[in-house]
């Protein structure tokens, strides 16, 4: 039994950092390197989905449900690819910018609002 757990992201910044490899890994999200060899779409997905979660209260419910059907829409498609080179990748990346997209809408409306994150300071997180 695998019981593998990858790191979820717990904030706004984190979560953009979850977000943004994901083009590069995409559609197969293996690790190439043999230093996360349980790294796979299941464990890359996993932590996106748990990680949108820990900031649903900051992104608000609408944007948490159109996250949460990008990210399965996004899977779905992956899973379809075949490489990197297939379409079905390029479609799944342009996803991956909607999710950066709502990511980037909240923390500029946080910085704006002058909303402070966890460490009492002005971050957008």
């Amino acid at each position: 039994m695998n019981s593998y757990k990858p790191y979820v992201p717990e904030t706004l910044s984190e979560l953009m950092d979850q977000v943004v490899p994901m083009m590069g890994d995409a559609p197969n999200f293996k690790d190439d390197t043999g230093y996360f060899p349980r790294k796979s779409i299941d464990s890359e997905f996993y932590a996106l989905i748990e990680g949108f979660g820990k900031v649903r209260d900051k992104i608000g419910e609408d944007r948490y449900a159109r996250a949460l059907d990008i990210a399965a829409r996004m899977k779905a498609i992956f899973l379809e690819a075949e490489d990197e080179n297939d379409p079905k990748t390029m479609q799944g990346i342009y996803l991956i910018h909607e999710l950066m997209d709502i990511i980037d809408e909240v923390r500029a409306r946080r910085v704006a609002s002058k909303l402070k994150d966890d460490e009492g300071r002005v971050t957008g997180d």
